[in-house]
Order: structure tokens, then sequence, then C-alpha cells
């Protein structure tokens, strides 16, 4: 019998016979092999094991925050209380003399100024009483100053640290009451509103005169401006004296269909003011006057402030003072409105109307 020698067979081969054997024998479940490590070669011990970094642990995430149903439904709380506003600027009101045009432009003023305190004096016209009046002002302490009347002005003028607005003054530019802390009223209504009242009584109207005393150039400025813008020509003239002012008259007559005759007490006396009034009779001459007395010495028309537009453009120029107790410039603040009176017999004299227009003619204010 020949043997045959295994010197070498391989391990995986030799249990494969074993499983087909087991197979046919048994009719046993057939296992997969399992899983043989190859022997270690020369050169395994040499190798250098590699090591694996352990993995992070996943953190849990963190709890929401709990919700304060509570706050959501609390009211914002309330808001803080604004600053108390400043105490109202008080206001002293100082009146030249009780003639009825000043104290019926107090009465008014008192009535606009509101909440604003007050308190009243008068120089009862007289200059020697204004040391007692100053005294009973400065007492007062009255943050501004409306003054009535040339002496008020000129009296509130002297007042240090008190701003001023001034009513009812004409010779204001000779006086130098104009600044900073003193600003005015204008005394007549715009010259243009009174054009085109007297252009609608007197449509053929196209040349006027003004006669004034010195120191009235803003006046003629204002009167220029209002007849060029109503394609009227003016005949201005300049005087010294109330004579000068009655030569200056009857020089310009044949010029002129209509004389202002504005109430400059430097240039017009009583008896030229008569003088005046019988020769613009005489040549047809319409005057327009700044007084309803004065309707009664032949003249055409009266033109005279309204006393609330008068206060309202007063206290509205009083709160323009800054807190410097400034004005923004030197300046003369104009009425809006004004009173008109026509004297139906000279109107009818003069040819402006029929007879029977006449006697419709009103009081336009």
């Amino acid at each position: 019998m020949s043997i045959h020698r295994f010197s070498r067979f391989e391990s995986r081969d030799f249990y494969s016979i074993l499983l087909v054997i087991s197979a046919f024998l048994g009719g046993c479940a057939i296992l997969p092999p399992p899983e043989i490590s190859p022997e270690p070669g020369p050169d395994a011990a040499a190798a250098t094991a590699v090591e694996i970094p352990p993995q992070p642990e996943e953190l849990p995430e963190p709890p929401a925050p709990p919700v304060d149903t509570q706050a959501e439904t609390s009211p914002a709380p309330p808001e803080p209380d604004p600053p108390p506003p400043p105490p109202p600027v008080s206001v002293g009101i100082l009146l030249s003399d009780d003639l009825p045009i000043f104290i019926s432009a107090a009465d008014q003023i008192k009535l606009q100024l509101g909440d604003r305190p007050f308190t009243v004096h008068n120089l009862e016209g007289d200059p020697a009483n204004s040391p007692s009046v100053v005294e009973e002002l400065e007492k007062s302490q009255p943050d501004r100053l409306i003054a009535i009347g040339l002496l008020a002005a000129q009296v509130g003028a002297e007042l240090e640290g008190v701003p001023m607005v001034f009513c009812y003054v004409f010779n204001y530019e000779e006086h130098d009451l104009l600044s900073s802390s003193s600003n005015g009223v204008n005394l007549f209504p715009p010259f243009e509103m009174q054009l085109e009242a007297w252009k609608s009584l007197s449509p053929d109207l196209d040349r006027v005169g003004v006669i004034v005393g010195p120191a009235q150039e803003a006046l003629v400025n204002e009167i220029q401006q209002a007849t060029e813008n109503m394609e009227i020509e003016l005949f201005a003239r300049v005087v010294n004296s109330d004579q000068e002012a009655l030569y200056s008259f009857q020089r310009i007559t044949p010029e002129i269909q209509g004389l202002w005759l504005v109430p400059d007490n430097r240039i017009l006396s009583p008896r030229v003011v008569g003088e005046m009034m019988a020769y613009a009779k005489e040549h047809q001459i319409q005057i327009v006057v700044f007084g309803r007395k004065m309707l009664q010495t032949g003249a055409l028309m009266a033109v005279t402030t309204v006393d609330e537009d008068v206060a309202a453009q007063v206290i509205a120029r009083l709160d323009q003072v800054d807190a410097a107790g400034q004005f923004a410039a030197p300046a003369m603040a104009p009425l809006t409105q004004m009173n008109l009176d026509i004297n139906r017999n000279v109107a009818l004299a003069l040819g402006l109307v029929e007879s029977e227009q006449s006697a419709r003619l009103e009081r336009i204010e």
C-alpha cells in the first residue's frame, strides 16, 4: 500500500472537506466558515498599532426657557409724566393817556392775552408821572411791555431788560423807538387796502398827494409802494410847519384829485386844517382822513383801525421775542383790517354817487 503524506495542507481546504462529509451523513445545516485570521507573518511584530480616538459624547440640548405668560399679559409700565409747562409770560400794559382810542385798545389787548397775567399803568398824559409809573412797573416786574401812545413808548424804552411792543405811535422814527428789544405796530391800515376802497368810490382816481413832516421816510415809502401797485401817481411833500403844509397843498392841488391828510400835529394846526378843507372843497379835492370826527370838516372818507386787529398784531409781535429778550430785527408789524366811513354829502357834491346811491352808503368795516 502506498502512503501519501501531507507534509503541509491548507487548513481552509481541510475544513471544507469536513463540512461536505457532515452534510452528506447527517443532513445537518451547513454553517458558514468561521473567520480565520491569517497567521502572522514575519513582519507582524514590526507593525505599528493605530489608535482610534474616542468619539465625543453628544451633549443634550439645553431646556427651553420657561415662558412667563403673566409678563405677556401684563400692561406696559406707564409713561413718565411730561415736565410741567413754563409759567405764562407776564405783561405790563402802559397807556399814555385815557383817550378813548387808547382805552379801547387796552381793553381788547387784555381780552386777547388769555391766561397771561398783566398789570395796567397810566401816565395820564403827564411826563411828570413817569418816575412813579416806572416804579410801579419795576415792582410788578413784567416779562414784556405793551406801550399805547407816544409817551408810553418813550417811558417804556427806558426800562432795561423788558422787551416792548408799542402801538398808536406816529413819530417813532423821530424818537428812535425801534431797536432789537423794541418793535411796533403800524398806526395806519395798509395803504393799498385804502386805495382799493377809495377807487371803488372814485374809479377815475389816478393822482393823489400826501404831506408829512420830517422823519417819515418809512411812511412815504409805504404809500409810494401802494400807489405804484395800484398804478396811481403820488405827489409827496415833506414840510416843517403848518404854514408850509398849507402852501404845499395849494401848490399841488392842480396836480392831484385827492389827498391823504395824515395826523401829524407838528405840521397841522386846527387853523391850517380848516383852511385846507375849505380850499379842497373849493377845488373839488377828495380828502381822506384818519378819524371819524374829521368827516364833519368836509372829508370824503375816514379810515380807522380795528381794535381787535391792533391787539392781535401787538400780541403776535410780542410772542416773537426770543429767549434772550430780543426781536429778530427792528420792525413795524402791519395791520390787516380797517374801518371805513364815507361822508355821503361830500360824495354827492363831488359827483361820485347819485343822490339815491348816497343814501345807501354805510360804514364799512
